[in-house]
C-alpha cells in the first residue's frame, strides 16, 4: 500500500508527461463529455471517477467548459464525467429525481448505473470500481441525491450543489415540503437491501445565499438526510474561508465519527443557483459561479482522504490500547485533540485532505503525506493488534 503512495506521490507531484484533454463519446446511450488525468489515484488501484450532472436549462458541456475541473482531476487521479441527460429530459433538459418512486432499472437510474459499467470497462479509464462519486447541480443534483440513496454499493461519496431533497416534486423546488425524518425514511425505502453501504460512503450539500431557485434549507435538509442515516456524527463548524477558491465567504459544518469527516454541508455567501469554481473570475454563466469554493477540487479530495472502501478506510481515531505514538505526557492523540476543543473524530483527515486548504492549487504532496501518514498508522494498529490477540 505504501510503496503505490510513493508512486503516486511522483505520479502526481510532476507534471504530466503528456497533455490531457476531454474526449466526448457515446456511453451507455449518452453523450458524456470525459476528461482522463495522466495521473492516477493516490489510493487504491488506477483512477478515481467523478460523474457531475448538469442541471436544467444547462449541458454537460457548460460544465465542461467553465467548471475548471482539469487541474483538480489532474492533482487527484480523477476521471471526470460530463453526461448529457438522456433524450434530452423530462422537461427543459432535467434529470427525473422527482418523488419517491424510483428504482434501478427506470428513470434515469439505469442510465447512470450503465454509465458507471461503462466507464469502469474501459481499461484506457483504469477507474478503481472503490471509488465511484456522484455529484450535480439543481435536477442533477437531486438525482444525485436519489442515486446516492438507490446505489450506495456504486456510490462512495454524494455532491449536492443547489439540490432538493429526495422525495420532493417538481412543483416544490422553492419552498420546503418535507422534513429529514420523511427524506430519510424514503432514501432507506430506495436502498432496499443495499443499506449496509452507507456504512461507507460520504455526503456533501452546498448552497449559495442568493440561490432564489431552489429552498436554501433543502441543503441542509439533504445533509442532515445523510447524516441520519449513516449513524451518530459529531457536528463541528466549518471555516469555509480556508476551502479551496477564491476568498470563499460563507458557513459550514462538518459531521464526523471515530473514523473522520462523513457529512459536509455549506453555505456560501453570494453565490446563486450555480456550480461554484472558486476561480473568482468573471460572472457567473450557465449556472456556473466564479465565486465561492472550487466545489469540483473538494469533491475530488475531500472523498479520496476520506474513502472507506479502499484497503479498508481511514485509521480509526487513536486511544491508549491501539495507538504507539502517545504524547509524552501519557494522553493519547484523541485527548489531545479534545483539549484543543476539537471534536473527537471531526478531525483525522486533516492530514491527508488539502480541501480545506484555502488555495485554488491544491498541494498534492500535503494530501499524498497525509495518506501516507494514515497508511503507516493503519499497518502499525494491526500489527500490534496481532502482537495482542491471544493464542488460542
Amino acid at each position: 500500500m505504501l510503496g503505490r503512495l510513493l508512486l503516486a506521490a511522483t505520479v502526481i507531484a510532476s507534471p504530466a508527461t503528456a497533455a490531457a484533454s476531454w474526449a466526448t463519446r457515446t456511453a451507455a446511450g449518452m453523450q458524456t463529455h470525459v476528461y482522463r488525468p495522466e495521473a492516477r489515484s493516490a489510493i487504491g488501484s488506477g483512477r478515481a471517477l467523478l460523474i457531475v450532472l448538469h442541471g436544467c436549462i444547462q449541458s454537460g458541456a457548460n460544465l465542461r467548459d467553465y467548471g475548471t475541473f482539469e487541474g483538480a482531476a489532474e492533482d487527484t487521479g480523477t476521471v471526470v464525467a460530463l453526461p448529457e441527460v438522456p433524450g434530452g429530459g423530462v422537461i427543459a433538459g432535467c434529470w427525473d429525481y422527482y418523488g419517491a418512486n424510483h428504482d434501478r432499472s427506470s428513470r434515469h437510474g439505469d442510465d447512470l448505473l450503465a454509465l458507471v459499467d461503462a466507464l469502469l470497462d474501459d481499461p484506457d479509464l483504469d477507474v478503481d470500481p472503490d471509488q465511484v462519486y456522484l455529484a450535480g447541480l439543481s435536477s442533477g443534483a437531486g438525482q444525485s441525491a436519489v442515486m446516492g440513496c438507490l446505489a450506495p454499493d456504486v456510490f462512495a461519496g454524494i455532491g449536492i450543489a443547489a439540490g432538493p431533497a429526495v422525495g420532493t416534486t417538481e412543483s416544490e423546488i422553492a419552498f420546503v415540503t418535507t422534513t429529514v425524518e420523511a427524506a430519510a425514511s424514503t432514501c432507506r425505502g430506495l436502498a432496499g437491501n443495499m443499506a449496509d453501504a452507507f456504512e461507507t460512503q460520504q455526503a456533501a450539500a452546498i448552497t449559495g445565499t442568493m440561490d432564489f431557485t431552489v429552498a436554501q434549507d433543502y441543503t441542509r435538509i439533504n445533509a442532515e438526510m445523510f447524516g441520519s442515516i449513516y449513524g451518530s456524527l459529531d457536528a463541528s463548524p466549518l471555516d469555509v474561508a480556508t476551502l479551496p477558491g477564491a476568498l470563499p465567504r460563507g458557513s459550514g459544518t462538518v459531521y464526523a465519527d471515530a473514523l473522520g469527516e462523513r457529512v459536509t454541508v455549506v453555505s456560501m455567501d453570494g453565490v446563486g443557483h450555480a456550480w461554484p469554481t472558486g476561480s473568482g473570475d468573471g460572472f457567473e454563466l450557465l449556472f456556473v459561479s466564479p465565486q465561492g469554493f472550487d466545489f469540483g477540487r473538494y469533491l475530488m479530495e475531500w472523498f479520496q482522504a476520506g474513502n472507506r472502501r479502499v484497503d479498508g478506510g481511514p485509521a480509526p481515531t487513536p486511544n491508549d490500547d491501539d495507538d504507539d505514538d502517545d504524547d509524552p505526557d501519557g494522553s493519547s492523540d484523541e485527548e489531545a485533540a479534545t483539549d484543543d476543543g476539537d471534536l473527537p473524530g471531526a478531525t483525522p483527515q486533516a492530514e491527508g485532505c488539502a480541501c480545506h486548504s484555502g488555495t485554488t492549487t491544491a498541494p498534492s504532496i500535503t494530501l499524498l503525506t497525509g495518506l501516507m501518514l494514515v497508511a503507516n498508522r493503519r499497518r502499525r494498529r494491526r500489527q500490534s493488534a496481532q502482537q495482542r490477540k491471544p493464542v488460542e
